[in-house]
């Protein structure tokens, strides 16, 4: 694995993390915005009014995007994460990487494939 196989995996694993994080993050940053604003004209310094709206909305926010996040990280273990460990097992990074490029969801020729495995044949 070289520097760029590496730069590769870290760049897609953040998008990935932004991408599963940032719905929550940016509904509970406005979420906050608006206590913050409430709390100023009624001036109202409660804690408890600032937090406990925020992990309710976490909660629920969780719930209702589980789906969304875990086809997110299903998705970035099979196209990035299974796909080299594969890679690893047939050989392609000996002959430089050739038969097989990571992220494409192509089977290296050498792998035995699924619906050849299905078939029983």
């Amino acid at each position: 694995m070289n520097e760029t196989e590496v730069i590769e995996i870290c760049r897609t694993s953040i998008i990935t993390l932004v991408m599963v994080c940032g719905p929550i993050l940016v509904i509970m940053m406005a979420l906050g915005t608006v206590i913050s604003i409430f709390q100023a004209v009624t001036q109202i310094s409660e804690q408890t009014l600032a937090m406990v709206p925020k992990v309710l909305l976490v909660f629920g926010l969780t719930i209702l995007l589980m789906p969304f996040m875990l086809d997110r990280l299903t998705d970035f273990f099979q196209h990035e994460v299974a796909d080299r460990i594969v890679a690893i097992g047939v050989g392609a990074t000996e002959n430089g990487g050739a038969p097989f490029t990571p992220g494409t969801g192509l089977t290296p020729a050498g792998a035995p494939r699924p619906d050849a495995a299905a078939s029983g044949g």
